[in-house]
């Protein structure tokens, strides 16, 4: 079955309190079949059908049973003969050690740990069967989440409500206010600018100029917009001007976290604590983790494991070595595509074609953290955890507290907005 798939982004304010609301990339169908295992069925098929040995290009979730026969593995430039085994188990376990000599070493020593509620066994059998068939190579394991829909918990680890002080530096909370100087009405809010071009029955707007704003291309030149905004059963016409929002910034709203929020924040307030006592970098994964799906730039085709394996490879390779986290799939501001650019942007690294600086990225569907990051989260969540946990991280690392990286696609470009080598499962309106 067909699935979309998409990642979490900033929402506009009033629904601020129920998460970011999703960018959606379009995700494959999900087969059994991989672009790689495609190729390789037609060989399994010849082995299977003659007691000759034949040269296979083998990925371990496309192993079969065979008997008395022999085949050659070919990974990349390096081939070796394995004997073909009598059950699948074997095979696997054969393949899987000439696979991981294909994997660097900073990969091996990864771990991961997939936060699932015990109460969704759906969601975690279709992740494990995803990461076998994708990424063999990667250890794993289940990670209980915090259940805070169901069960209490403690608001001296998580807050029960936010403030978008914090929050609006970098999301949108750009409106459009009456332009009427002299007038009760002047600055008084009209519309927020992200539902200016949702269908309207009572209003119609039109902005000055040929090119309309928009919060990612735009945020940093809000001054000077101006439009003209009718009321449609009065025919009434009134300018408007765009401004930010400061009642976000200061003094802030209070928002209640909702119980899913609470829950996951809690969960990764656990996760920090477990990576912490791991001396090697942690894969943290939530449940709705997906490898296959159309790449930012669609002319490479789809992604999957081997994209995504050979991607992070890469960015582990050129990360720094002070690196506290890593995120595999995100939205936001990051260099390039900074909300506050920076004067030494024009100066970039040979690494930047694999990773870049995050400025404020949300999503925390699939990051790596290391020991000495997990730390630094630790600390900063003393006396709790004060906002959801995609923004408290953000928050840190716009604040130079965490050394915090996204990963580039290679079709990642500047101006995405949403990127990454992995995206997000869509559950059709689930929101555990």
């Amino acid at each position: 079955m067909a699935t979309t798939s998409g990642l979490k982004r900033s929402a506009s304010p009033e629904v601020a309190r129920q998460g970011e609301s999703a960018l959606k990339r379009v995700a494959t169908t999900t087969e059994i079949a991989t672009p790689l295992s495609r190729r390789c069925a037609n060989h399994v098929a010849a082995l299977e059908a003659t007691p000759e040995a034949v040269n296979v290009a083998i990925h371990v979730k496309d192993v079969n049973e065979t008997e008395g026969t022999k085949a050659t593995v070919t990974l990349h430039d390096h081939v070796a003969a394995v004997p073909t085994m009598k059950t699948e188990t074997q095979s696997t376990a054969i393949v899987q050690e000439a696979l991981a000599e294909e994997v660097p070493e900073h990969l091996r020593q990864l771990k991961g740990f997939i936060i699932n509620l015990e109460r969704r066994p759906d969601r975690l059998a279709r992740c494990r069967e995803m990461l076998q068939k994708e990424t063999p190579w990667l250890a794993f394991e289940e990670f209980k989440a915090s259940d805070g829909t169901q069960n209490p918990i403690p608001e001296t680890e998580v807050t029960t409500t936010w403030n978008t002080r914090c929050n609006a530096h970098f999301a949108d909370y750009f409106e459009w206010v009456f332009d009427a100087p002299g007038t009760s009405l002047d600055g008084t809010p009209w519309k927020w600018a992200c539902d200016t071009g949702k269908k309207d029955p009572d209003w119609t707007f039109a902005e000055d100029g040929d090119e309309e704003w928009t919060f990612v291309h735009d945020a940093g030149d809000a001054s000077g917009r101006l439009g003209t905004a009718t009321k449609l059963d009065t025919g009434e016409v009134f300018r408007v001007r765009l401004q930010f929002a400061q009642r976000y910034v200061n003094p802030g709203l209070e928002q209640r976290m909702s119980g899913g929020e609470r829950g996951c924040a809690h969960s990764h307030l656990r996760m920090w604590q477990l990576a912490w006592e791991r001396a090697e970098p942690t894969l943290v994964l939530e449940d709705d983790i997906q490898f296959c799906f159309t790449r930012s730039d669609s002319s490479l085709g789809e992604s999957d494991g081997c994209v995504f394996t050979k991607r992070l490879a890469l960015a582990m390779q050129h990360a720094p070595p002070d690196l506290d986290v890593l995120y595999l799939g995100w939205s936001g501001w990051r260099d390039g595509h900074n909300r506050h650019p920076k004067s030494s942007e024009d100066q970039r690294p040979d690494a930047d074609r694999y990773l870049r600086k995050a400025e404020y990225v949300w999503t925390t569907v699939a990051y790596v953290i290391t020991q000495a990051g997990a730390s630094k989260l630790l600390a900063a969540a003393i006396p709790a955890i004060n906002q959801p946990v995609d923004n408290f991280m953000a928050w840190q690392a716009s604040q130079g507290r965490l050394n915090a990286y996204v990963v580039l696609d290679e079709g990642d470009a500047d101006t995405t907005w949403c990127g990454g080598i992995v995206d997000q499962f869509d559950f059709q309106g689930d929101s555990d």
